[in-house]
């Protein structure tokens, strides 16, 4: 998997409009924003993660694995956001859930196509380069769901998987 976390891209829809989209995180009443229905969101700039497994075949073609779930990295700009986290990586605090959202201006309205949750996350770094602050943490269960838009606008599906990482269970629906 290649890293990126340290380099800004342009955002478009992988489709031929011009619509672009906005990446938000919203955890522990941490960060805030003025964005209609996104009042207790942030804007991020990029942001990192990615599970992995690890095979070993043996000669019966069974296999033992391991999981691999990478902290979640993210960059943004700094605010009075930057204490909270401070705050709650020095004390140790476990917040219950963290939400990351990808939302597009779709005919005029303002449309969440993808969200990410995140259960019961320590904070486990935190920094600041240049104007951005970066901070990761861990998870112990996620959650991921897509929407699918049609040209007109209209939602013409979901996907959706959750995963308990303790357990290494998942269920999708």
């Amino acid at each position: 998997m290649e890293n990126t976390f340290f380099s800004k891209t342009t955002r478009k829809l992988p489709d031929k409009s011009s619509t672009t989209y906005e990446w938000y995180i919203s955890a522990d009443k941490i960060f805030k924003s003025r964005a209609e229905g996104l009042e207790d969101f942030s804007r991020i700039s990029c942001m990192e993660f990615g599970i992995s497994r690890f095979s070993l075949f043996d000669e019966d073609k069974n296999f033992d694995s391991a999981v691999l779930a990478r902290d979640v990295k993210i960059c943004m700009g700094p605010g009075s956001h930057c204490p909270m986290i401070l705050d709650r990586l020095t004390k140790q605090s476990v917040i219950p859930k963290i939400t990351i959202k990808k939302t597009a201006s779709l005919m005029g309205k303002v449309e969440t196509l993808e969200t990410k949750e995140f259960s019961q996350c320590p904070i486990q770094s935190f920094s600041i380069m240049g104007d951005d602050i970066y901070f990761s943490f861990r998870y112990s269960s996620y959650s991921d769901s897509y929407t699918k838009f049609a040209e007109d606008g209209s939602k013409s599906g979901t996907a959706a998987v959750k995963i308990d990482l303790a357990k290494w269970e998942a269920e999708d629906s």
